[in-house]
């Protein structure tokens, strides 16, 4: 009994020092989660609603949850609990949040830039597929046109040959006769 009051205690005690962990986040009662600064009735309940559909995996997830912004998902990261704690916990979250928006600009443009590029390559790539494979149907159309003008030659060759032998065999046929 006295081994379940101090693990208690410790618990409290490493909550009340280093924040909300994402377990009690997603464990909390609409009172625990009250006190913490920037969350009241509404948001609370609405965090409860949110933990139906599934539990907080980050606390990034908590964001999601309508009416709780940055400032309030880290009130609950750090467990801020007055509004003295929260000066302090907004300026190292705006400096961050003011490197990531650099950071972001920065990557988006530079996404934007090798979208374009790469847009360019494949339009290029085509232009010169579309091009190649142009060339390769007329040279078919070509090949089988010179097949089918063979392929008449040696039919009227053919046939010339077999007019030249019934000509033949007429005349013997008819000197025959004679």
């Amino acid at each position: 009994m006295f081994k379940k009051i101090i693990a208690g205690f410790l618990v409290l005690a490493t909550t009340t020092l280093f924040g909300m962990s994402l377990s009690q986040l997603n464990s909390a009662s609409k009172s625990e989660l009250m006190e913490i600064n920037g969350i009241g009735e509404v948001k609370a309940a609405a965090i409860i609603k949110e933990r139906k559909h599934g539990k907080f995996k980050s606390f990034e997830d908590v964001q999601k949850v309508e009416g709780i912004g940055e400032q309030t998902a880290a009130n609950i990261k750090n467990g801020v609990k007055s509004s003295a704690d929260v000066k302090k916990v907004a300026k190292s979250t705006k400096k961050r949040a003011t490197k990531s928006k650099k950071d972001v600009e920065e990557k988006v443009s530079k996404k934007r830039e090798s979208t374009k590029k790469d847009m360019k390559e494949k339009a290029k790539k085509s232009t010169k597929k579309a091009k190649s494979e142009a060339k390769e149907t007329k040279k078919r159309k070509i090949k089988s046109m010179d097949d089918k003008k063979k392929e008449l030659k040696s039919k009227a060759k053919k046939t010339k040959e077999k007019k030249t032998r019934a000509k033949k065999t007429k005349k013997t046929k008819s000197k025959k006769k004679n």
